[in-house]
């Protein structure tokens, strides 16, 4: 799986996982608003699952948890 991975970085791919990010509509998709007294409201808390880009088109959303 590793080898596979290297493989594909190789030819453009790129890992979306952006926990502690600001939320962008573009790139992540929002399954849970959650409140959150300590973070701006905004601003990714939990990745549910990975997005990937390949040579900067979105193959599939990251999937996360936004402070509300």
């Amino acid at each position: 799986q590793q080898q596979l991975f290297s493989v594909l970085q190789k030819f453009g791919l790129t890992v979306l996982a952006p926990e502690g990010e600001k939320f962008d509509p573009h790139l992540h998709e929002a399954m849970l608003m959650q409140p959150d007294s300590g973070q701006t409201s905004g601003i990714i808390l939990t990745v549910i699952q990975k997005g990937y880009q390949l040579n900067g088109r979105l193959i599939r959303p990251a999937r996360v948890i936004v402070a509300q």
